[in-house]
């Protein structure tokens, strides 16, 4: 009898403590926050902010911690195969969706990732040389459609948003344009404004000074809405494209598994943040728009993104490099 008494002593002695580390509430130790680029960029402030934030909540550091490359997809994948636990968490973007369509992803998300919230949103904007002769989207539609002209447009690689805008403008218009990529924004800007390349749907926060600057012009805004730094310049549905809609959309990502009361506690933690004047007021400073979304309405982006993004792969028949 003797091993048994020792045996309940210690389960007397160790009960309590374990109950205590259960009911201890998320997060006890600092969370990571991953990012899959290098710092400096939208991808990368936003997660700065929303680190800062969160941190200050919780009461716990939220560290922000680079991992770029693939697009953004080293840091998912290193998340997707992070403890579900809810201390290493990803700020990524719907290229998560679009990666997927072009099988380029070594991960499934809606296996191995849990969406946590939306952040933000941030539409392209379609723009030419000062001397381009297009001066508007149909310029451009009827150009694309002439078969003895070649028409480029650069990207910063395959399966950016700003490569992709460019895909679902050929889908929608049954045009022919040949993608030029370069190894980043910088160098496919450089060569638009020099005229090499005909045409980019540039990111709207490095665009914007170009055309400003008066080194580039803008035919038309990629969301489904104007740009507040533009005003005067239309939307591509305004344009005539309806269905035209593409916009990098930021949110943070968990591993899936991670208890369904940390995801919502996170998500609503993001929700309370974004509504704040100061936040609102920064993500306007990066060309982009507050975005409002738990959980499920991420999910239910993503598979939307993946579903519309399958469908231009079909029909341009784009590849994965």
């Amino acid at each position: 009898m003797r091993p048994l008494r020792w045996l309940a002593r210690l389960l007397i002695a160790v009960l309590p403590v374990a109950a205590a580390h259960a009911a201890d509430p998320y997060p006890v130790r600092p969370v990571k926050l991953l990012v899959g680029f290098a710092p400096g960029g939208a991808t990368d402030q936003l997660a700065r902010l929303y680190a800062q934030k969160l941190g200050e909540r919780f009461g716990q550091p939220v560290v922000v911690e680079n991992r770029a490359g693939a697009g953004g997809n080293i840091a998912v994948h290193a998340v997707a195969q992070s403890p579900a636990d809810g201390y290493t968490l990803v700020m990524a973007a719907n290229y998560v969706a679009v990666n997927a369509a072009l099988n380029r992803n070594p991960y499934d998300w809606q296996r191995d990732l849990a969406p946590v919230a939306l952040v933000a949103s941030t539409p392209n904007l379609l723009v030419v040389p000062a001397g381009s002769p297009l001066h508007s989207v149909d310029d451009l539609v009827q150009a694309v459609k002439t078969p003895e002209r070649r028409t480029t447009f650069g990207s910063p690689g395959v399966g950016s948003s700003v490569h992709m805008s460019g895909e679902l403008f050929k889908a929608l218009t049954g045009g022919r344009m040949e993608h030029v990529p370069y190894r980043g924004v910088a160098p496919a800007e450089l060569d638009l404004v020099a005229g090499t390349i005909d045409l980019m749907f540039d990111s709207i926060s490095t665009a914007v000074p170009l055309v400003r600057s008066g080194k580039l012009r803008a035919l038309a805004v990629t969301g489904r809405q104007r740009a507040k730094s533009l005003p005067e310049v239309p939307t591509m549905a305004e344009s005539g494209l309806k269905d035209f809609d593409t916009e990098a959309i930021y949110m943070v990502i968990a591993p899936a598994g991670t208890p369904e009361d940390v995801v919502r506690k996170l998500s609503a933690n993001i929700d309370e943040i974004t509504q704040l004047p100061d936040v609102q007021k920064f993500i306007e400073g990066l060309y982009a728009m507050p975005l409002r979304g738990d959980a499920a309405a991420t999910v239910a982006l993503l598979r939307s993104e993946q579903s519309k993004w399958v469908n231009v792969v079909k029909l341009t028949g784009v590849k994965a490099e």
